[in-house]
């Protein structure tokens, strides 16, 4: 990633620039070049990063820190105001913190649906994996579609059993 420069009408702009080596497996000689148009100032404020940088199906996976990496380098290297980049920083500030309240949500709902799963098989926090199928043979042979139970309830209770005992039976593994 790097930072060019273009003069359009008298005015200079800033593209923030992805080299990629073209062709089937990058062996082809031509090289491609993605790029956003930033405008004529780095001086945004962190929701305009954002906005940009996100708009840019390219650029959308790209992280605000490796983004605020190279914009260092540049405004280093060319004599700019380090302060034209608080957008910037305040932007790859509030990227980091929303990640680590995601993780914590995504804790928090794993969390609630082993709760959920344990209830669903009448058991309490904390039983053990003979427990856990000792349960769900007998939810099982009360549920069975076979035997006039509901397969809809059926299928959540071999969801229940699979998820707490970490079996994956929708990636081909067996039950």
């Amino acid at each position: 990633m790097f930072v060019k420069t273009k003069e359009r009408a008298g005015r200079t702009l800033f593209y923030l620039c992805i080299p990629e080596n073209g062709g089937s497996g990058g062996r082809s000689w031509k090289a491609v070049e993605y790029s956003v148009c930033l405008g004529e100032t780095l001086d945004l404020s962190g929701a305009q990063w954002v906005e940009i940088l996100r708009s840019s199906p390219t650029f959308r996976s790209v992280s605000l820190e490796a983004v605020l990496d190279v914009f260092e380098r540049y405004v280093a290297g060319h004599g700019l105001s380090p302060e034209i980049l608080d957008g910037l920083r305040e932007a790859a500030r509030d990227a980091g913190r929303k990640s680590r309240r995601r993780a914590l949500g995504e804790r928090r709902s794993q969390e609630e649906a082993r709760v959920s799963a344990l209830r669903l098989l009448g058991l309490p926090p904390g039983s053990s994996d003979e427990e856990i199928e000792s349960a769900f043979r007998r939810a099982a042979r009360r549920h069975h579609p076979d035997v006039g139970g509901d397969s809809a309830k059926f299928r959540a209770i071999v969801d229940a059993r699979n998820m707490l005992l970490g079996r994956n039976t929708r990636q081909g593994e067996p039950a």
